[in-house]
């Protein structure tokens, strides 16, 4: 599944906030699994989901156990010690543990955003920020992107 759009979203008194029903219909239990994992985010002060057999997949395309020294190590046991598999219940909703809540200072107020095979949560003043700053800025940019896009779509048609 790609992850698209973006859903405003409110963490309740027992940590819990409910997947977007436009991202849960999307799944397909056997490619993406049933779970979701919670991991750091690859913006700093985020986090981001993943379909747990999607994570899996990329997790081992990370490679990180063929790389020598204490870079990867490092990675391996901060990344992994800040990972948590979460189950949705029957409405849809998972609970974020309180450390990685913590970790990055989310407050209650999130945003859900679609980046493609994951699912990035923001605070969501920080994501209004980060979109206002970067739609203008970067514009030029994606519109590149757009276009290489588009021209190598066009040559397989």
């Amino acid at each position: 599944m790609i992850f698209t759009d973006a859903y405003e979203r409110t963490i309740d008194a027992k940590n819990r906030i409910q997947i977007p029903s436009e991202f849960r219909n999307g799944l397909d239990p056997e490619v993406d699994g049933d779970a979701f994992y919670l991991c750091p985010g690859e913006r700093q002060n985020t986090l981001s989901l993943r379909p747990s057999r999607k994570f899996e997949q990329w997790v081992r395309a990370l490679g990180t156990g063929r790389i020598a020294g204490d870079e990867p190590l490092a990675f391996e046991q901060l990344f992994y010690s800040l990972a948590s598999r979460l189950e949705m219940d029957k409405q849809g909703r998972v609970v974020f543990p309180e450390r990685q809540i913590s970790m990055v200072n989310l407050g209650k107020e999130i945003t859900l955003a679609g980046a493609n095979d994951r699912i990035d949560v923001w605070r969501t003043g920080e994501y209004q920020e980060f979109v206002k700053a970067n739609f203008e800025q970067r514009w030029p940019q994606l519109q590149k992107f757009l276009r290489m896009a588009g021209s190598e779509w066009e040559d397989k048609t």
